[in-house]
Order: structure tokens, then sequence, then C-alpha cells
């Protein structure tokens, strides 16, 4: 009871004319609500990167409201109807995505209001900008991880092979899961199944790491929302934005309210 709480009064927050902030562009980097946790300097590190793709490309601090939609329906049409307003208020046509729930829950929006946008998730276009850049520095670390496909986006085999691309250029060495890319396990945090379902989401996350830790003691993902589950069963991770821009010493809210903060209000 108390974390559904928590999670509707997050969502308000999240939608709130504070929180709601980005220059304005018919392009957007969207980068989610975990990612923006990461902080200023790995958000625009990305964007810089984008932007030898799409130089109208601008940075937004939006949440996608899926927590809403599967814990409180009645505030799903209120954030919704924000999104969409902010969509069509600046005559965007591009959305870039670091997030794979994000990515999910942006092309529901897509289909049940039949916008005219493009949803990307930005690893495809990673892989493609990083590899014109000379000479950029990687970070691998010495062990060899194993990677975790987020469920959310089990059948974008563009993105799964895009992903791997990007690690071999970074000299990263990893090793599959027996089960993944179309194949993947839940974590057991999809839709707010921690939340909703504790005991199937407990038993999904324990299939999910038997299928990885055989493999390595490091687990990679490109899903924040994955590496949490993970991280809560003690489990060593790696976001893959890590390996190409360098560890990240912290990830806490603080660092998601410094960043909105440093944007324009919509």
């Amino acid at each position: 009871m108390l974390n559904k709480l928590f999670i509707k009064i997050n969502q308000e927050f999240a939608f709130s004319d504070f929180m709601m902030r980005g220059k304005k562009s018919t392009s957007i980097f969207f980068p989610g609500c975990s990612f923006m946790k990461f902080g200023s300097d790995m958000i625009y590190k990305t964007l810089n990167i984008l932007k030898k793709y799409d130089n109208n490309v601008e940075v937004c601090s939006l949440c996608c409201g899926r927590p809403s939609e599967v814990l409180d329906k009645k505030y799903q049409n209120k954030y919704e109807n924000k999104l969409i307003n902010y969509i069509k208020n600046n005559n965007i046509n591009k959305i870039y995505l670091a997030c794979p729930n994000c990515f999910d829950k942006l092309n529901f929006i897509k289909n049940k209001y039949k916008l005219n946008i493009d949803i990307l998730l930005i690893y495809t276009i990673l892989n493609e900008q990083l590899k014109t850049i000379n000479n950029f520095k990687f970070h691998p670390i010495d062990d060899a991880v194993v990677i975790h496909d987020p469920c959310s986006i089990r059948n974008e085999n563009v993105v799964h092979k895009s992903v791997r691309d990007i690690l071999k250029c970074a000299g990263q060495k990893y090793i599959e899961a027996d089960k993944n890319c179309a194949e993947t396990i839940c974590c057991g945090n999809k839709n707010m199944m921690h939340i909703i379902d504790k005991k199937t989401s407990k038993k999904l996350t324990n299939i999910c790491l038997k299928n990885l830790t055989e493999k390595s003691n490091i687990v990679l993902s490109y899903c924040n929302g994955c590496l949490y589950t993970f991280n809560n069963y003690n489990i060593k991770t790696i976001h893959l934005i890590e390996i190409i821009f360098g560890k990240i010493k912290n990830q806490n809210y603080l660092n998601r309210i410094k960043f909105v903060k440093g944007l324009d209000k919509c």
C-alpha cells in the first residue's frame, strides 16, 4: 500500500510544472526518469552523440507515465494528455529514448492516439555515430559480462545487434545468456510487477538470474529497471552507457533534480 502511494506521489511530481522541462525542438531526447539519475554529464554526452545524427535534437525531462498506467488507471489519461499536449504544442516529430520501457510506452501512446511521430531507441544511433568518431575512447571493464536484453523490446532485433556491435567496438568481453534477445526472460520488474505481484516477480527474477549468473557474475543491460532489480539481489551490474562513457559514480534522485533545474520550463 505504501509503495503504491509513493509511486502515485512520484508520478504527480514527475508531471508537475517544475519537472516538465526542455528546450523546444521538433526532435527531443527523452532520457526517462531512471536514466536522468545518471546526472547531467552522462545525459549531455549522450545528447552530443545524437546531435551528430540529428542536429535539431534537444533534451527534455519528461516522464512516460508507465507507473500510472499500471497502478492508478484514473491518472493514466491525465498524464498521457500532458505528454500529447507537449508533443503537439512543440510540433515534435521525433523522440529518441534511452529507456526500453519508455520506448514501449511511447509506442503505445503513438498508436493509441494515432500520432505522426518517429519513436527511436538511441542505441542503434549511438552504434552508427560512434563508428564515425576517430579514436573514440570507450571504457570496457576487464571482466567478461553477460548481456541481459530487456523483455519490453524482445522483438527489436536491430537494437539487440547494435548493443553487441557497441561492445565489440569497445573491446568489451561479453557472454550470451542461454535465453537472450527474442527469448529473453523478464527480470520480474515489468509493469511494476515487483509491487503488484511480489510472489510472481520474485519467481521470475530468480529464473532470470539463474539464466545470467551461470555465465558471468557481472550483468550488463541497457534497461535501468532491470539493473535496479538485479542490484536488489546484490548482483554486480553495469549499464551499456558506462561502457561507452565511463563508470557512473553516483546514481540518485538528486542528480535528476539537478539536471531538471538546468532546463527551460515548458
